[in-house]
């Protein structure tokens, strides 16, 4: 193995002890023997000192490199080691839901029915009953930071409610559009429908709307399957039935489209789009489904960067999807700056306060707060494993009241009447695998290459470095030691003469030399 079986005691170096004495040994065979590149010119005995340096030098410098491409290497695999394969650019869209289809009302609340449930109340002293229908417009300070609102309206509204023994969610329940004051007609894979057989009344961050194939708790999921072409889509004919709606007081000419994930709240991170009146709108859906392959579920949380429905509990939601979070975030801070949470947010699943009119202020105040715009306000929400992303394009054309159309859906459309197409627009889709980037096999196939390139160095070598300086250290140290006795036992020993020696007395001192 190039190590030396005896020491002479010429070889020996009694200035130092005999651990290093044997560990400089061991270093000097493993140099002579080792695979590791360039070792063996560093104890060249051909070659000066300046050539020894120099190698070293090399040496430790292509191990720096190789232990920083490893590192390298090693963290690309912890940070990020799943990649997405497209599985399918085909896959058959029956295999998906309809996609949850949301219609909000531009305007809060039915006026014609607001006016006539307002006229069985109570009104404050002084207040009039147009007065209050104007200051309705308040509720929007639960949404937005777009106006403020004066002290003696927010009391006035306080007074209303106060009166007549009424919570804010009971008042909101006697103004809310209903889904028949909304939806005209419907039609689904072809067949002319009851809306209320397939809609429901859903809460959403734009109040209460209608929603299709939405799974919120409250209501009952349909679970429509998905199928592609616009005549098995969704088709909606839109009126308000209020005879109190003017389009110029409300600044609204038309209603909300929005589309999310079927355990999505609707909010502003839904596919949003305005459906105006007077036209024929064709919202045209793209799905683009992510799932996991088995390996990636097998992975930690840390060591895959995203979360399951069911791995990451919120107070405010029960399912867990991003926008969810995003939004749990905003209740928590609205319950933290300002102590209570808005109406549509209130599901029962916790005890918070409901905000009244004189959390209004507060809620403005905090807008920038609450919806995170600061990063100490945000929260941290990690990304869903497996989710469905829709991509909505929107052509819409004028509609044509008297254009002669054999479909019965179209008949007895109205002025101000609004018709609304929602389709997937191909009988495939795109379904895309979350696959692991790099397993552990790869890994130290990556560290293996990383030091083979720079030192030469394999599995083997890392053996033979562990043999070297266990089972050879070990053996040099005994040579070390047993080579150091031997050599004091070979030195001539010292005698001073006997005390009781009456003869040399008078003589000069001298050694007695015993030889061994």
């Amino acid at each position: 193995m190039g190590h030396h079986e005896e020491l002479k005691p010429e070889q020996e170096d009694l200035k130092v002890t005999p651990f290093v004495g044997s560990l400089k040994r061991t270093w000097s065979d493993f140099c002579a023997t080792s695979s590791i590149h360039g070792l063996k010119y560093t104890r060249d005995e051909d070659t000066n000192k300046i050539v020894h340096l120099v190698w070293l030098l090399i040496s430790v410098v292509m191990f720096i490199c190789a232990v920083v491409m490893a590192h390298t290497f090693y963290i690309d695999y912890r940070s990020s080691p799943t990649r997405m394969n497209v599985e399918s650019d085909n896959t058959p869209v029956n295999r998906l839901y309809f996609p949850p289809v949301t219609i909000c009302p531009d305007v809060l609340f039915n006026m014609q029915k607001s006016k006539a449930f307002l006229n069985t109340l109570r009104l404050p002293q002084g207040a009039e009953l147009r007065g209050i229908l104007r200051k309705l417009h308040i509720f929007y300070g639960f949404m937005l930071d777009d106006e403020r609102y004066s002290a003696e309206d927010i009391e006035q509204m306080e007074d209303l409610l106060s009166l007549n023994n009424l919570t804010t969610p009971e008042f909101v329940e006697h103004l809310r559009w209903d889904c028949d004051e909304i939806l005209h007609r419907c039609s689904f894979n072809g067949e002319i429908i009851d809306c209320s057989q397939i809609f429901q009344l859903s809460k959403t961050f734009f109040g209460h709307c209608c929603s299709f194939n939405l799974r919120q708790k409250g209501l009952n999921f349909t679970a429509q399957r998905a199928i592609g072409g616009l005549r098995y889509g969704l088709s909606v004919i839109v009126r308000y039935k209020d005879d109190s709606y003017d389009p110029l007081q409300s600044y609204s000419y038309g209603v909300k489209l929005l589309i999310q994930e079927a355990d999505a709240f609707p909010s502003a991170h839904s596919a949003a789009k305005f459906i105006a009146f007077n036209s024929e709108t064709f919202a045209a859906v793209r799905p683009q489904e992510t799932f996991c392959s088995t390996a990636v579920k097998a992975l930690t949380i840390e060591e895959r960067n995203c979360v399951f429905q069911k791995e990451f509990p919120m107070r405010y939601f029960s399912d867990y999807v991003y926008p969810n979070c995003e939004l749990n975030c905003r209740v928590t801070n609205m319950v933290k700056f300002c102590g209570c949470h808005t109406y549509f947010f209130a599901f029962n699943r916790t005890s918070d306060r409901i905000c009244t009119f004189r959390d209004i202020p507060c809620l403005v105040d905090n807008f920038a707060n609450i919806i995170t715009r600061k990063k100490s306000t945000q929260c941290y929400c990690p990304l869903t494993c497996e989710h469905t992303d829709y991509d909505v394009q929107i052509s819409n054309f004028p509609l044509e009241l008297n254009m002669p159309v054999a479909d019965k859906f179209y008949s007895g459309l109205a002025k101000n009447d609004g018709v609304l197409h929602v389709f997937i627009n191909s009988f495939g889709y795109r379904r895309l695998r979350r696959d692991l980037l790099s397993n552990m096999v790869t890994l130290v196939s990556n560290l293996g290459s990383a030091f083979s390139l720079f030192v030469g160095m394999s599995m083997l070598s890392v053996v033979e470095i562990i043999y070297y300086f266990s089972v050879i250290l070990r053996k040099n140290y005994k040579m070390e030691c047993e080579t150091r006795s031997q050599m004091l036992q070979k030195k001539p020993k010292f005698a001073w003469p006997q005390a009781n020696d009456t003869h040399s007395k008078h003589q000069k001192s001298v050694f007695i030399i015993h030889k061994s």
